[in-house]
Order: structure tokens, then C-alpha cells, then sequence
């Protein structure tokens, strides 16, 4: 189209008379489109130069290798700014959201938490597991020294997994932060990897396995503990 335009141009540049219709007829015997032969001779009169010239703005393509940098930014992530994302990327904002819909990414928007007023006043009790060293004589002290209410081991209840699935999630972001046999050396490395692990997994899966704890806690407060068994 390039080459086209600089043809009808140069044909004009020689000619001034020629007419609109002449220069169509041309070119449409080379098997151009009348109406493409049409914009350029309008394009021709409003000083328009035959070559494109660099536009303001960032541009709108996007390569193979971006799009995998794209998804290794966004996934699992809420809050990412997409003119940020422009910016890094050096496209546009536009091209951003383009290429997420393109590869099936949802983009949730941050968003402020409101100001929480249920719950915002009433006591809270800490409920630990039977973890020997949540109860040990120098953990129950720290508690009562800070007057923090938790549930006595005695009336605590025994563990019983299908109402810990917290428990389940710990396992599997052990596996995460530990394969391939990583090994840590300082605590603040083990932090960051934790941190880097958590942002990788989905929480989609983390809310489904809290989605019946509700249900199941109230079986056993109807029926026992052995009613999950």
C-alpha cells in the first residue's frame, strides 16, 4: 500500500492535470481497488506526505515473548495497574487489556475496603490447635499476661482434618516453597519465598476449601465430632 500511494503521488507530482477518474482507471487495471486509489489522491490534496510518519503515543503491537512476561505479571494478582503495566511494556493501556482478554486473564481492579463496623467491637477468642506448644506454660502465660481469651485444651476439639482445611493449604505451600530440594539459608530468604509462593497459587482453590467449613462445624456442634467420619 506503501509503494502505492508513493506511485499515485509521484504520478500527480508530474501532472497536474491529470484527472481523479484517469488515475483510477490506471490503476484498477493493475487490480488496485477503486476506492484505495480514491483516498490516496484525497489524502494527495490535503498535503498529506506519501510516507507515514512517527505517531505520537505508544504503539500497539505486542510480541509472543511479551505476552508470557504479561501473564507471568498479572496472574493471580489483584490490583495491577494496567497503565503501569503500559508503561513497562511500552504499549499502550488499550493494548494491555486487549492482550489480558486475549489470554483469559481477569483483571480485578483494587479497590478500598470499606470501614468495617460489624464485628468492629465485639471480643475475639484465639483458637489454636492441640500443637504442644500452644499450650505450653509459657505460651498460656504470654496469652493471659496480654489478656487475650483462648480456648482451653481441655474443651478444646480433638483435630479432625475435613474441619481444618488451613491445615491442607499449609501442606501444599510447603511442597511449593521446597521443591526441586530449595534450600534456605537466612530467615529473610525463606520469607520472600513464601511470599513469592503465595502470590503464585490460585485463591480460587483456597476460598473452595473453606467454602463448607461453616456447615461442617455446625454438624458437629448438632451431632459430635465423629459425625464427620
Amino acid at each position: 500500500m506503501a509503494d502505492l500511494r508513493k506511485r499515485v503521488y509521484s504520478m500527480l507530482g508530474r501532472n497536474n492535470n491529470l484527472k481523479g477518474s484517469d488515475i483510477e482507471k490506471h490503476f484498477v487495471q493493475e487490480g488496485f481497488k477503486r476506492r484505495a486509489i480514491y483516498d490516496i489522491i484525497k489524502l494527495y490534496e490535503m498535503g498529506i506526505p506519501p510516507e507515514d510518519l512517527p505517531r505520537s503515543g505508544r504503539p500497539t503491537s505486542f510480541s509472543r515473548k511479551n505476552l508470557k512476561r504479561l501473564r507471568s505479571a498479572t496472574a493471580n494478582r489483584i490490583g495491577v495497574s494496567q497503565r503501569k503495566l503500559g508503561k513497562t511494556f511500552g504499549v499502550a493501556q488499550s493494548t494491555i487489556h486487549y492482550n489480558l482478554k486475549k489470554i483469559g486473564l481477569k483483571y480485578y481492579k483494587r479497590q478500598k475496603a470499606p470501614k468495617y463496623k460489624y464485628h468492629a467491637d465485639n471480643e475475639y477468642i484465639f483458637w489454636s490447635d492441640l500443637t504442644s506448644s500452644h499450650y505450653a506454660n509459657e505460651t498460656t502465660k504470654w496469652l493471659i499476661q496480654h489478656k487475650i481469651k483462648f480456648v482451653p485444651k481441655q474443651v478444646n476439639p480433638p483435630n479432625i482434618p475435613k474441619t481444618r482445611p488451613i491445615e491442607d493449604f499449609w501442606s501444599i505451600l510447603a511442597d511449593k516453597v521446597y521443591e526441586a530440594g530449595w534450600e534456605t539459608k537466612t530467615e529473610l530468604q525463606l520469607k520472600r519465598r513464601i511470599y513469592q509462593k503465595i502470590k503464585q497459587t490460585d485463591m480460587r482453590v483456597v476460598q473452595h476449601m473453606m467454602t463448607t467449613i461453616r456447615t461442617k462445624l455446625r454438624k458437629i456442634e448438632d451431632k459430635g465430632p465423629f459425625s464427620l467420619v
